[in-house]
Protein backbone atom coordinates (compact mmCIF):
# COMPACT_ATOMS: atom_id res chain seq x y z
CA UNK A 1 0.00 0.00 0.00
CA UNK A 2 1.19 3.26 -0.87
CA UNK A 3 2.13 6.13 1.81
CA UNK A 4 -0.77 8.59 1.96
CA UNK A 5 -0.14 12.33 1.98
CA UNK A 6 -2.28 15.95 1.21
CA UNK A 7 0.33 18.36 -0.08
CA UNK A 8 -0.98 21.66 0.57
CA UNK A 9 0.52 24.40 -1.86
CA UNK A 10 0.68 27.70 -1.67
CA UNK A 11 1.37 29.82 -5.00
CA UNK A 12 1.88 33.55 -3.80
CA UNK A 13 4.31 34.11 -6.66
CA UNK A 14 6.63 32.95 -9.04
CA UNK A 15 9.33 31.47 -7.08
CA UNK A 16 6.25 29.75 -4.55
CA UNK A 17 4.20 28.56 -8.16
CA UNK A 18 7.87 26.28 -8.82
CA UNK A 19 8.01 25.21 -5.19
CA UNK A 20 4.39 24.10 -6.01
CA UNK A 21 5.34 22.51 -9.19
CA UNK A 22 8.53 20.75 -8.31
CA UNK A 23 7.14 19.11 -4.76
CA UNK A 24 3.73 17.90 -7.17
CA UNK A 25 6.08 16.21 -9.66
CA UNK A 26 8.51 15.15 -6.93
CA UNK A 27 5.89 13.10 -5.06
CA UNK A 28 3.09 12.50 -7.50
CA UNK A 29 4.31 8.99 -8.90
CA UNK A 30 5.60 8.05 -5.60
CA UNK A 31 2.98 8.13 -3.06
CA UNK A 32 -0.80 8.14 -3.06
CA UNK A 33 -1.13 11.74 -3.27
CA UNK A 34 -3.96 14.73 -2.46
CA UNK A 35 -2.99 17.90 -3.35
CA UNK A 36 -4.50 21.23 -2.44
CA UNK A 37 -4.19 24.67 -3.59
CA UNK A 38 -4.45 27.34 -0.56
CA UNK A 39 -4.80 30.87 -2.35
CA UNK A 40 -6.95 33.31 -0.67
CA UNK A 41 -7.74 35.97 -2.66
CA UNK A 42 -5.46 39.23 -3.01
CA UNK A 43 -7.26 42.09 -1.93
CA UNK A 44 -8.06 44.30 -4.86
CA UNK A 45 -7.75 48.36 -4.48
CA UNK A 46 -11.69 48.34 -4.87
CA UNK A 47 -11.92 45.35 -1.94
CA UNK A 48 -12.60 46.37 1.59
CA UNK A 49 -11.17 45.02 4.10
CA UNK A 50 -13.95 43.23 5.37
CA UNK A 51 -14.11 41.26 1.97
CA UNK A 52 -10.19 40.70 2.33
CA UNK A 53 -10.72 39.36 5.59
CA UNK A 54 -14.29 36.92 4.89
CA UNK A 55 -12.24 35.80 1.53
CA UNK A 56 -9.66 34.38 3.88
CA UNK A 57 -12.04 32.76 6.31
CA UNK A 58 -13.73 31.12 3.94
CA UNK A 59 -10.32 29.57 2.27
CA UNK A 60 -8.86 28.79 5.58
CA UNK A 61 -12.23 27.07 6.32
CA UNK A 62 -12.11 25.28 3.03
CA UNK A 63 -8.51 24.20 4.54
CA UNK A 64 -9.52 23.02 7.22
CA UNK A 65 -12.05 20.68 6.30
CA UNK A 66 -9.90 19.14 3.95
CA UNK A 67 -7.19 18.98 6.63
CA UNK A 68 -9.97 17.22 8.51
CA UNK A 69 -10.90 14.28 5.86
CA UNK A 70 -6.88 13.79 5.14
CA UNK A 71 -6.48 12.73 8.48
CA UNK A 72 -9.62 10.46 8.56
CA UNK A 73 -8.03 9.16 5.53
CA UNK A 74 -4.83 8.38 7.46
CA UNK A 75 -2.71 11.10 5.53
CA UNK A 76 0.13 12.54 6.38
CA UNK A 77 0.12 16.49 5.54
CA UNK A 78 3.05 18.40 3.88
CA UNK A 79 2.42 22.38 3.85
CA UNK A 80 4.26 24.55 1.46
CA UNK A 81 5.43 27.36 3.89
CA UNK A 82 4.15 28.47 7.38
CA UNK A 83 1.10 30.45 5.44
CA UNK A 84 -1.30 27.29 5.27
CA UNK A 85 -0.12 25.61 8.51
CA UNK A 86 -1.49 28.72 10.20
CA UNK A 87 -4.54 28.97 8.32
CA UNK A 88 -5.26 25.30 9.42
CA UNK A 89 -4.20 25.17 12.93
CA UNK A 90 -7.56 24.84 14.78
CA UNK A 91 -7.35 21.06 13.15
CA UNK A 92 -3.89 20.00 13.17
CA UNK A 93 -3.14 19.58 16.75
CA UNK A 94 -1.66 16.27 16.95
CA UNK A 95 -1.93 15.21 14.10
CA UNK A 96 1.25 13.92 11.45
CA UNK A 97 1.86 17.48 9.75
CA UNK A 98 4.88 19.15 8.72
CA UNK A 99 6.13 22.53 6.88
CA UNK A 100 8.69 22.61 4.20
CA UNK A 101 10.36 26.12 3.59
CA UNK A 102 13.32 27.85 2.97
CA UNK A 103 12.36 31.06 4.76
CA UNK A 104 10.58 33.18 7.62
CA UNK A 105 9.93 36.78 7.68
CA UNK A 106 12.50 36.84 10.74
CA UNK A 107 15.06 35.44 8.00
CA UNK A 108 16.01 38.90 6.68
CA UNK A 109 16.26 41.00 9.21
CA UNK A 110 19.85 41.05 9.51
CA UNK A 111 19.83 43.07 6.10
CA UNK A 112 16.57 44.73 6.43
CA UNK A 113 19.24 48.35 5.76
CA UNK A 114 20.07 46.67 2.33
CA UNK A 115 16.51 46.05 1.32
CA UNK A 116 14.42 47.92 -0.92
CA UNK A 117 12.20 50.45 0.88
CA UNK A 118 8.79 48.12 -0.85
CA UNK A 119 10.28 45.17 -0.11
CA UNK A 120 8.49 45.22 3.47
CA UNK A 121 9.49 41.87 5.02
CA UNK A 122 8.99 42.81 8.79
CA UNK A 123 7.64 40.36 11.31
CA UNK A 124 6.32 41.93 14.25
CA UNK A 125 6.15 40.59 18.19
CA UNK A 126 2.98 39.05 17.62
CA UNK A 127 3.55 37.71 14.58
CA UNK A 128 6.26 35.87 15.71
CA UNK A 129 4.44 34.67 18.48
CA UNK A 130 2.05 33.39 16.21
CA UNK A 131 5.01 31.13 13.80
CA UNK A 132 6.37 30.00 16.69
CA UNK A 133 3.53 28.39 17.94
CA UNK A 134 2.67 26.88 14.18
CA UNK A 135 6.64 25.56 14.03
CA UNK A 136 6.38 24.07 17.18
CA UNK A 137 3.39 22.23 16.90
CA UNK A 138 4.63 20.28 13.37
CA UNK A 139 5.83 16.62 13.77
CA UNK A 140 9.19 18.31 11.60
CA UNK A 141 10.07 21.70 9.89
CA UNK A 142 12.43 20.74 6.74
CA UNK A 143 14.09 23.02 5.70
CA UNK A 144 16.24 23.24 2.57
CA UNK A 145 19.16 25.21 3.45
CA UNK A 146 21.31 25.47 6.19
CA UNK A 147 20.44 29.28 6.40
CA UNK A 148 16.85 28.99 7.45
CA UNK A 149 17.57 25.84 9.54
CA UNK A 150 19.75 27.62 11.90
CA UNK A 151 17.69 30.93 11.84
CA UNK A 152 14.17 28.90 12.59
CA UNK A 153 16.04 27.23 16.03
CA UNK A 154 17.26 30.82 16.83
CA UNK A 155 14.58 32.81 16.04
CA UNK A 156 11.19 30.18 16.89
CA UNK A 157 12.64 28.14 19.34
CA UNK A 158 12.42 25.24 17.27
CA UNK A 159 14.18 22.03 19.32
CA UNK A 160 16.45 20.05 17.02
CA UNK A 161 15.13 16.96 17.11
CA UNK A 162 11.77 18.62 15.11
CA UNK A 163 14.12 20.10 12.60
CA UNK A 164 15.56 18.30 9.69
CA UNK A 165 17.73 19.26 6.38
CA UNK A 166 16.49 18.01 3.12
CA UNK A 167 17.99 18.61 -0.48
CA UNK A 168 15.70 20.67 -2.61
CA UNK A 169 14.00 18.42 -5.09
CA UNK A 170 15.64 19.60 -8.42
CA UNK A 171 15.65 15.91 -9.70
CA UNK A 172 13.43 16.80 -11.91
CA UNK A 173 15.17 19.51 -13.31
CA UNK A 174 17.88 17.20 -14.46
CA UNK A 175 15.54 15.36 -16.54
CA UNK A 176 14.29 18.82 -17.80
CA UNK A 177 17.86 20.53 -18.59
CA UNK A 178 20.43 19.57 -20.91
CA UNK A 179 23.92 20.26 -19.78
CA UNK A 180 24.92 23.67 -21.69
CA UNK A 181 28.27 22.26 -23.98
CA UNK A 182 31.27 23.68 -24.79
CA UNK A 183 32.04 26.06 -27.11
CA UNK A 184 35.28 26.39 -29.15
CA UNK A 185 34.39 29.62 -30.24
CA UNK A 186 35.75 33.28 -28.07
CA UNK A 187 31.87 34.07 -27.06
CA UNK A 188 30.80 34.12 -23.22
CA UNK A 189 27.62 34.13 -22.71
CA UNK A 190 25.70 35.94 -19.57
CA UNK A 191 22.40 34.85 -18.09
CA UNK A 192 20.22 36.88 -15.47
CA UNK A 193 17.21 35.29 -14.56
CA UNK A 194 15.34 37.70 -12.20
CA UNK A 195 11.11 38.37 -12.04
CA UNK A 196 11.91 41.45 -9.79
CA UNK A 197 14.84 43.00 -11.23
CA UNK A 198 16.08 45.50 -8.91
CA UNK A 199 15.90 43.16 -6.17
CA UNK A 200 17.78 40.45 -7.77
CA UNK A 201 20.39 42.84 -9.44
CA UNK A 202 19.61 43.22 -12.97
CA UNK A 203 20.21 46.93 -12.59
CA UNK A 204 23.53 46.68 -11.54
CA UNK A 205 24.65 43.89 -14.36
CA UNK A 206 23.13 45.58 -16.45
CA UNK A 207 25.11 48.84 -16.02
CA UNK A 208 28.23 46.72 -15.71
CA UNK A 209 27.61 45.16 -19.09
CA UNK A 210 26.79 48.65 -20.72
CA UNK A 211 30.26 49.69 -19.83
CA UNK A 212 32.32 46.86 -21.54
CA UNK A 213 33.70 46.77 -24.60
CA UNK A 214 33.92 43.41 -25.39
CA UNK A 215 32.47 42.13 -28.86
CA UNK A 216 32.75 38.62 -27.88
CA UNK A 217 30.39 39.43 -24.66
CA UNK A 218 26.91 38.56 -24.97
CA UNK A 219 23.95 39.13 -22.53
CA UNK A 220 20.57 37.98 -22.04
CA UNK A 221 18.34 39.00 -19.50
CA UNK A 222 15.28 37.54 -18.49
CA UNK A 223 12.44 39.23 -16.56
CA UNK A 224 8.73 40.25 -16.37
CA UNK A 225 10.09 44.16 -15.69
CA UNK A 226 9.86 46.76 -18.10
CA UNK A 227 13.07 47.57 -19.47
CA UNK A 228 14.65 50.28 -22.09
CA UNK A 229 16.05 48.41 -25.02
CA UNK A 230 19.70 48.41 -25.33
CA UNK A 231 22.17 47.46 -28.38
CA UNK A 232 23.76 44.15 -27.85
CA UNK A 233 21.35 43.01 -24.48
CA UNK A 234 18.58 40.49 -25.19
CA UNK A 235 15.19 41.10 -23.08
CA UNK A 236 12.92 38.23 -22.51
CA UNK A 237 9.94 38.80 -20.73
CA UNK A 238 7.46 35.89 -22.31
CA UNK A 239 9.85 32.50 -20.80
CA UNK A 240 7.94 30.08 -18.96
CA UNK A 241 9.29 27.56 -17.09
CA UNK A 242 9.44 23.86 -19.52
CA UNK A 243 9.10 25.14 -22.47
CA UNK A 244 11.47 24.22 -24.69
CA UNK A 245 12.26 27.57 -25.69
CA UNK A 246 12.96 28.07 -21.61
CA UNK A 247 15.46 25.33 -21.85
CA UNK A 248 17.25 26.16 -24.97
CA UNK A 249 17.61 29.19 -22.99
CA UNK A 250 19.94 27.66 -20.52
CA UNK A 251 21.69 25.29 -22.40
CA UNK A 252 22.77 28.23 -24.96
CA UNK A 253 24.29 30.60 -22.22
CA UNK A 254 28.07 29.96 -20.20
CA UNK A 255 27.44 31.66 -16.90
CA UNK A 256 24.61 32.42 -14.83
CA UNK A 257 24.90 35.73 -13.43
CA UNK A 258 22.48 36.52 -9.81
CA UNK A 259 23.68 39.77 -8.16
CA UNK A 260 20.75 39.51 -5.70
CA UNK A 261 20.09 42.06 -2.40
CA UNK A 262 17.79 39.65 -0.90
CA UNK A 263 16.96 35.75 -1.87
CA UNK A 264 15.98 32.57 0.26
CA UNK A 265 17.09 29.86 -2.33
CA UNK A 266 16.70 30.71 -4.65
CA UNK A 267 15.52 28.10 -6.69
CA UNK A 268 16.36 29.44 -10.56
CA UNK A 269 20.27 28.93 -8.83
CA UNK A 270 19.37 25.26 -8.70
CA UNK A 271 18.21 25.21 -11.86
CA UNK A 272 21.03 27.12 -13.52
CA UNK A 273 23.37 24.20 -11.93
CA UNK A 274 21.25 21.47 -13.60
CA UNK A 275 21.97 22.87 -17.16
CA UNK A 276 25.80 23.21 -16.22
CA UNK A 277 26.72 27.02 -16.16
CA UNK A 278 29.41 28.58 -14.04
CA UNK A 279 27.12 30.03 -11.50
CA UNK A 280 28.07 34.03 -9.92
CA UNK A 281 26.03 35.11 -7.35
CA UNK A 282 26.15 37.23 -3.75
CA UNK A 283 25.95 35.64 -0.24
CA UNK A 284 22.36 37.42 -0.11
CA UNK A 285 21.05 34.39 -1.82
CA UNK A 286 21.08 32.27 1.35
CA UNK A 287 20.67 28.88 -0.73
CA UNK A 288 23.86 29.31 -2.81
CA UNK A 289 26.00 27.04 -0.65
CA UNK A 290 23.68 24.62 -1.24
CA UNK A 291 24.76 24.29 -5.06
CA UNK A 292 27.59 26.34 -5.40
CA UNK A 293 31.26 24.83 -4.94
CA UNK A 294 33.50 27.86 -4.16
CA UNK A 295 35.56 28.57 -7.01
CA UNK A 296 34.51 24.79 -8.27
CA UNK A 297 31.84 25.83 -10.14
CA UNK A 298 31.25 29.80 -9.46
CA UNK A 299 31.82 32.03 -6.84
CA UNK A 300 29.30 33.10 -4.02
CA UNK A 301 30.42 37.12 -3.55
CA UNK A 302 30.16 39.07 -0.23
CA UNK A 303 28.74 42.20 -2.03
CA UNK A 304 27.47 43.42 -5.30
CA UNK A 305 30.42 45.35 -5.74
CA UNK A 306 32.69 41.65 -5.06
CA UNK A 307 30.61 39.99 -7.63
CA UNK A 308 31.45 42.71 -10.47
CA UNK A 309 35.49 42.28 -9.64
CA UNK A 310 34.87 38.84 -10.16
CA UNK A 311 33.07 38.58 -13.07
CA UNK A 312 35.64 40.86 -15.24
CA UNK A 313 38.20 37.98 -14.02
CA UNK A 314 35.69 35.27 -15.01
CA UNK A 315 34.88 36.64 -18.07
CA UNK A 316 38.84 36.86 -19.33
CA UNK A 317 39.14 33.20 -18.47
CA UNK A 318 37.05 30.54 -21.29
CA UNK A 319 39.09 27.59 -20.12
CA UNK A 320 37.68 28.44 -16.41
CA UNK A 321 34.69 28.93 -17.83
CA UNK A 322 34.19 25.62 -19.23
CA UNK A 323 35.72 23.77 -16.45
CA UNK A 324 33.00 25.18 -13.78
CA UNK A 325 29.98 24.34 -16.12
CA UNK A 326 31.11 20.73 -16.44
CA UNK A 327 31.66 20.79 -12.57
CA UNK A 328 27.94 22.41 -12.34
CA UNK A 329 25.95 19.40 -13.93
CA UNK A 330 28.50 16.98 -12.10
CA UNK A 331 27.72 18.07 -8.39
CA UNK A 332 24.07 18.27 -9.59
CA UNK A 333 24.10 14.86 -10.84
CA UNK A 334 25.85 13.56 -7.47
CA UNK A 335 23.86 15.57 -4.51
CA UNK A 336 20.02 16.11 -6.10
CA UNK A 337 19.60 12.77 -8.17
CA UNK A 338 15.87 12.18 -7.98
CA UNK A 339 16.15 9.10 -5.78
CA UNK A 340 18.24 10.50 -3.11
CA UNK A 341 15.99 13.65 -2.95
CA UNK A 342 13.01 11.66 -2.37
CA UNK A 343 14.40 9.01 -0.25
CA UNK A 344 15.10 11.73 2.41
CA UNK A 345 11.63 13.17 2.22
CA UNK A 346 9.95 9.80 2.41
CA UNK A 347 12.21 9.24 5.40
CA UNK A 348 11.12 12.12 7.01
CA UNK A 349 7.82 12.26 6.58
CA UNK A 350 7.09 8.28 6.75
CA UNK A 351 9.52 7.14 8.06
Amino acid sequence: MKNKLLLVTFPVDFGSQTWERVLIDTFENEVDLKIHTFSPAKRQESQSKYLNLRSKLVEAYRLCKVVVKARLEGRKILFQGISPALFAFPVIWGSRSYIITDWTRKLYEPIFDTLPKAYFLASPSWLTFIHKLILNSQTSVIGVTDAVIEEIKKDYGVPSHKLKKARFPFGCNLKIFDASPDRKDSEVRLLFVGGDFKRKGGDILLEWFLNQNNENLKLTIVTKSSLELHPNVVIKTDIEFGQEKHIELFKEHDIFVLPTKCDAYPTVLGEATCAGLAMLTTKQALGAPEVIQQGVNGYICSSQEALLEQLDLLVQNKSLIEKMKHNSREFMEKEFASELVLHEFIDYIFG
